[in-house]
């Protein structure tokens, strides 16, 4: 919904709904990953083409009861340096051996990239699910 919100008193133009309250939460999960913008799998499809986004995780956002993959914007088409597409390689192979019990230690050596965030925040939960295996019907969030 879009539109002025309030009262006689005191007005404010405003968007609300369930869109909106979706993409806010990766601002704050933002800070768990140590990446500058976070986005959510509707924004990069919208965007298309134009912009490269890497996979960062599936989290269960504020609010939400389903795991929701959230993307690190990396950059405009065309725009990425070669190191900037290997990192992205390397993590997106990394992120999928995370899932699964035998690929964790790979997982490992794949995502720890030093100087970058994103990277250096997911060693902790491969590090904590090498150690305690999730249930069998993990989802990967």
């Amino acid at each position: 919904m879009v539109g002025s919100i309030g009262s006689d008193v005191l007005m404010s133009y405003a968007v609300i709904g369930e869109t909106v309250n979706l993409a806010s939460r990766p601002e704050g999960a933002n800070k768990r990953y140590g990446g500058r913008i976070l986005t959510t799998e509707t924004t990069v499809k919208m965007a298309g083409d134009a912009l490269k986004a890497r996979e960062i995780d599936r989290v269960i956002l504020v609010g939400q009861n389903r795991p929701q993959p959230i993307f690190d914007v990396m950059g405009r088409r065309g725009a990425l340096m070669p190191a900037q597409r290997e990192l992205r390689d390397r993590y997106a192979a990394g992120l999928a051996a995370y899932v699964t019990a035998d690929g964790r230690k790979r997982a490992h050596r794949l995502v720890a990239v030093p100087d970058d965030g994103h990277s250096l925040a997911m060693l902790k939960p491969i590090d904590t699910l090498a150690a305690r295996l999730p249930a069998d019907d993990w989802d990967g969030a």
